[in-house]
């Protein structure tokens, strides 16, 4: 009787372990793999997540959405700019629920989006970059500095001028150390959603 109660005591706890090492195996830097057609995301986009990304894909190459609920953003723009790039060409899909706060960078890959979930009661925080020395707010408008985001914007589908209208919104609405919560009007005005 005891010895069949440690059998199945230690059956139990290699069980949990297993549990444990698979669902760690799931997990890419920011990336937690939900099901095999759904990712969620968590954290600061960093300098190695397109490398998390490209090892997530081998792995689950059928991922449709992303499901961001805690990004504050990024800590490498360019790396950024690149994943959500490859996820546009991907033609993957976004999501933000009532309770998903993203900001900066990650509202970048937010609009990467094919469809664009937005539940009501989710916060997007946008604020201007800083770099080099620059403001951008106070750069003329042809500056060149401008053009990696607009250009980027382009890229995923948008047209010059909302393109061109979102970037200097975005630029306006908060310095760099700042952030600036958009309202249920400018996520509907700057067509932050698809449905």
């Amino acid at each position: 009787m005891n010895k069949s109660i440690l059998i199945l005591g230690i059956v139990s706890m290699l069980s949990l372990v297993s549990c444990r090492t698979t669902v760690n195996l799931s997990r890419y830097g920011v990336f937690d793999v939900k099901n095999d057609s759904t990712i969620t995301m968590n954290g600061v986009i960093g300098g190695r997540t397109d490398n998390h990304f490209d090892n997530l894909l081998k792995k689950y190459p059928n991922i449709k959405w992303i499901e961001l609920v805690d990004c504050p953003g990024s800590r490498n723009d360019e790396v950024n700019l690149k994943v959500a790039k490859k996820m546009f060409d991907l033609g993957l899909n976004t999501k933000v629920f009532s309770n998903s706060v993203i900001a900066s960078g990650a509202v970048d890959l937010f609009l990467i989006g094919i469809k664009r979930e937005v539940a009501p009661g989710a916060k997007i925080g946008v604020h201007s970059w800083a770099g080099e020395g620059k403001v951008p707010s106070e750069l003329p408008p042809d500056d060149p500095a401008h053009y990696l985001y607009i250009d980027f914007y382009k890229s995923i589908g948008m047209s010059e001028i909302e393109s061109t209208e979102f970037y200097f919104f975005t630029i306006k609405s908060a310095e760099a150390h700042d952030i600036h919560w958009m309202t249920e009007a400018e996520i509907e005005f700057y067509n932050m959603r698809t449905n």
